[in-house]
Parts: structure tokens; sequence; C-alpha cells
């Protein structure tokens, strides 16, 4: 795909923003962002003929045009490995009284310790805004999850390129189910029986020991690999939830996370996912669980989307077979709609609370022209060029994309997550080591209960 297809066929239809004509702030605006994202999301210094390198080059520019602003990009690390360094380079500069940034692009986690901080601007509460959050660019859930109370401190969407990139999903090898007769998992998905059960069935019974060694290796042959934090994707796409609102609008523990429903499934899964059949790595250090997929040694994998693409770890697209994508399963027919979770490394945008009112309003339009320009150019460029018609190989994988991306829910369990003792990867690590939940959650419950009341003492105070 040449450079010049930024703008996707159709681009012109594509829904425009309500700014104002003729706004010129005459300003700096200083963007403080984690350096750690896979791919280029927040600049780049010229055009280089990639499509999606290309196309936020070309938003950044009708950015600065159209609102009469410099955008000026200071970069550090903030991964979860640097969450506290960032924090403190925010800090410094708050409790300092410097205001040497205006707007906050972090890492999603970093965003709910900052938050809690109380360096966060309530953006709910900026007079005359130019955010719109009616518009496609921003996800529909995605507002009524980040609101605690009335307040919002950081949102997201079509402005971050990480968020199409971090999709968590299941991909399978189309040549293998082939040649064991197995019904692919997106005509379950067209037939709405693509649920766990149906995942455990054809994925089970299925290893073999093909280096001989006796023991699980990348080398083998397995019917389902994945790492414990992505596991985190089948307790969400099963329908339940992490943390949620109280009648107030405050957060609380989800009634599911004790549920007999989350019981049922980790139990399932545990039982499943401690086979043989299933290749798991349980250290964030062994990223060595989609070798086995990439060789075609292996039925399906549970990925982050990014990871197919020619950059990526697992990429597949000098293999000799293909391969379909499907969201993560239902825990079962009667679930209504497929959830999809977001890889942690995904950025949330907020504004500086030290800022001052005129600066806060820029900053509003700033974020509300990125996102605008964002879902003409960015969004297409990397999901409907690069990921559907690059790397799909028929109309049914751009089809189970879109189902993908359609089902994407924010949790702020995860975006909180570092508050509350990384409560997301709770039950994908007694699913992959095989724990009963039944007895680790009520032991994890009370504590996340004090911490959950702490995060919303925090905030309060804020008000």
């Amino acid at each position: 795909v040449s450079g010049n297809e930024t703008e996707a066929p159709g681009e012109e239809t594509y829904e425009k923003d309500n700014l104002p004509e003729g706004l010129d702030f005459n300003s700096d605006v200083r963007i403080l962002h984690w350096t750690e994202v896979k791919r280029v999301e927040f600049f780049t210094d010229k055009e280089t003929g990639d499509v999606a390198n290309d196309a936020v080059f070309a938003r950044n520019l009708n950015i600065e045009e159209r609102l009469g602003v410099k955008l000026v990009w200071y970069g550090e690390p903030g991964d979860v490995s640097n969450t506290s360094h960032f924090v403190s380079v925010v800090q410094k500069s708050y409790t300092a009284g410097e205001r040497a940034y205006d707007i906050i692009a972090t890492y999603s986690r970093t965003a709910g310790l900052l938050a809690v901080d109380g360096y966060l601007a309530d953006i709910n509460k900026i007079e005359d805004s130019y955010l719109d959050f009616s518009k496609p660019w921003w996800p529909d859930n995605m507002l009524e999850t980040v609101t605690i109370g009335d307040s919002v401190y950081f949102i997201t969407g079509d402005a971050a390129t990480s968020v199409l990139h971090y999709m968590t999903a299941i991909f399978y090898n189309k040549k293998l189910l082939d040649e064991r007769g197995i019904q692919y998992p997106s005509t379950d998905v067209q037939n709405n029986t693509w649920t766990l059960d149906r995942l455990i069935e054809i994925t089970s019974n299925q290893y073999q020991d093909l280096d001989g060694n006796g023991k699980q290796s990348d080398d083998d042959f397995y019917g389902f690999t994945t790492i414990y934090y992505n596991a985190d994707a089948f307790y969400t796409g099963s329908g339940m939830w992490l943390v949620e609102h109280d009648p107030d609008g405050l957060l609380k523990i989800s009634d599911d996370f004790v549920s007999e429903r989350a019981v049922n499934l980790v139990d399932k899964l545990g039982r499943w996912l401690t086979t043989d059949t299933c290749y798991v790595s349980k250290s964030g250090a062994a990223l060595d669980y989609y070798v086995p997929f990439a060789n075609g040694t292996a039925l399906a994998c549970q990925l982050r989307t990014f990871m197919i693409d020619p950059a990526g770890p697992c990429s597949l697209t000098n293999v000799d077979w293909d391969f379909g994508i499907v969201p993560n399963p239902k825990y079962d027919q009667n679930q209504e709609n497929y959830a999809t979770i977001i890889g942690n490394p995904f950025t949330l945008f907020a504004i500086m609370k030290d800022a001052d009112d005129d600066t806060q309003i820029m900053c509003s339009a700033v974020l509300e022209c990125w996102g605008s320009e964002a879902y003409r150019l960015t969004t297409p460029a990397v999901f409907e060029v690069c990921m559907k018609l690059k790397y799909s190989a028929t109309e049914t994988e751009s089809e189970m994309f879109d189902v993908v991306r359609g089902s994407i829910v924010f949790d702020l369990g995860r975006i909180f997550s570092e508050d509350l003792n990384r409560i997301s990867e709770m039950p994908s690590k007694a699913m992959t080591t095989g724990v009963s939940w039944a007895t680790v959650s009520k032991t994890y419950k009370k504590t996340l209960d004090t911490k959950i009341k702490n995060i919303n003492e925090a905030l309060s105070k804020q008000n």
C-alpha cells in the first residue's frame, strides 16, 4: 500500500467535528507522553510512505493548522515498570508550580495513579469545553465507564492508535482446522455458538511432544497458547466487571468478582488451561507462548492484534497458511454481546489540573480535534488499510475484525489496577494455575473493598 493512501476509501463520508473554523489559539501545546508505545502513535518527523506513519503526520499537521497551535512533545518512560517514574515527573512539575505540561498522554494504569494523586483536571468541569462526546471518535461505553460521580479525569478513543493495536482476540490456523475437520470459529460467531465450551472442545486433546523431550516446549504441538495476562480477556469476555459504579456513581468492586459465574468460569478454564494441550506462559518475562502458533504448530492463540503485523513478534504476514480472528468467546449462548478488552499498554489522555482556564479550554479543543482527525486518518490507516485489508485473507476476517473492534469495553478495575493490587490479573492467575476462585476471591475481596474506598475518598477530596 503506497503512502498516498492515508485517506482510506470513502474518507469524505466520515463524520466531521463541530469545531468552529478560524480557531487560532496562537500557542504551544505541551504534551507529556509515555515512550514505550510499540507503534507510531504520538508524532513522526516526516512522511515515509508507510500508511500508519503518514496518517499520524497528517493528523498532527491538521491539528496545528486548524487550531493555530504547535504541538510540543516531551517523552518519559511510563509503562508498567515505569509508572512511579512517570508519576514523579508530573508530581515534580505540579508541586513546583512549573506548569510544564498541558496534556498528559500515558499508559492506562499510570493515568489511574495520576488521577488518584490529584494531578488531573476534571474534564467535565471545563467551561466552554470543545469536547463533544456524542461523536464517534469517543466510544459510547468509554465515557460511561470513566465517569466517577460527576467527574471525568481521562479519556481515550480514536486519538489512541494503541487502542486498535492492543485489542485482545483469538487467532486460529485455518489449515490445521481444515486438516482436522473442525468448523472455523468465525462460523461459530456468525451462528452465535462461539462460547467457552466451544473453544475448549476444539482445542482439547491436541498435544503432541514433537521434540520428544518428555515435557512441554515451544517446539511441541498445542491446541491453544496464551500468557496469563492475556487470559484477563476471558473474565471480561464473559460479560463480567472488576469495578462498577454504585448507585451514587462512585466505584465499587463488582459483585461479579465473587459471583457463581466467576467461580464457574475460573474453575472451568483452570481445568483446561492446566492440561498439556494448552501452552501458557505464567511469567511476563516468558514471552514464548506465541512461538508454536507462529510456527504453525498450534490450532489457536490468544494475542494482542499488534503482534501479527510485519514488525510484530508473532508476524503472520509470511506464513504459508491462512489465519482467522474472532473475539474472545462468550460465557455461554445466553450472553448477549461479546466483550473485547484492550491490553494495558494503551493510551489515556488527560489535562493537567494546574493549567489555567484558557489553557484547559485550548486543550479540550486539541483533544477534540485529535480524536476527530484520527477518526478520519489514523484509524482507517491502521484498522481498515493495515489490519483488515493488509493482514486479512478474506472478507470474513474483515468482518471479524469489525466484531472485535465493535465489542471493545473499558473497565476501571484495569485502569486503577496499580491501586487495587493488580486486580485484573487475579482471575487470570487463578485460571492459569488451576486455583479455586471460590477460595481466593474471598481472600482478595476484603482488601479490595478497602482499597476502592480509598480511591473514592481520594477522588472526592478533589471536588
